[in-house]
């Protein structure tokens, strides 16, 4: 298992650089699979690229919901993005995008409801896949890491606040607005 580095470590804004074989990919694939889950084996997180525990290769992996698998996406491209835009996470009750490498902060990020992404498995092979709803969200998210681009910087081109949660005088929890530099 490895450390999530967390903001504003400044290797969360570099640009990462490809992985040169299958190998490299299956040992930073299982890297990124250990330190998603918890001792019990439960996801801490739905996504996790390797620039996020200070690897700055083109990896990530992404968790599917329908198919309960992680999907590893090595040396990926998006290729197409749909006009047409998401207003948060979609299929879930918490339409709110967060990051491990930013604990406690969310905000409502507009993004492509359907990509194409082309990218090689682990064996090497390439693909090019579509896909939408939330898990086209979860793949956007961890292709802006590779690009240095965090969630926070979609959210202030986009004008949209940024929260962390907090608590009132009661314990009960709410999102509070917050700011970053």
């Amino acid at each position: 298992m490895a450390e999530i580095i967390t903001y504003p470590n400044p290797l969360l804004r570099e640009k990462s650089q490809p992985v040169q074989n299958p190998q490299e990919a299956l040992s930073l694939a299982q890297k990124l699979q250990q330190t998603i889950l918890d001792k019990e084996g439960r996801l801490v997180g739905v996504g996790l690229s390797a620039i996020q525990i200070g690897i700055p290769k083109r990896i990530f992996l992404a968790f599917s919901k329908s198919s309960r698998k992680f999907l590893v996406f090595v040396n990926p491209k998006i290729i197409w993005y749909s006009k047409a835009l998401t207003s948060g996470i979609p299929e879930t009750k918490n339409k709110y995008e967060g990051c491990l490498s930013l604990p406690n902060k969310w905000a409502i990020i507009r993004r492509a409801k359907k990509i194409k992404i082309t990218y090689q498995t682990l064996s090497g092979q390439t693909l090019t896949r579509q896909f939408s709803g939330q898990i086209a969200t979860i793949i956007q998210h961890e292709y802006d890491h590779l690009e240095g681009i965090l969630f926070i910087d979609r959210a202030k081109e986009q004008g949209e606040k940024i929260y962390e949660l907090a608590k009132d005088e009661k314990g009960k929890e709410y999102l509070k607005e917050t700011s970053l530099n």
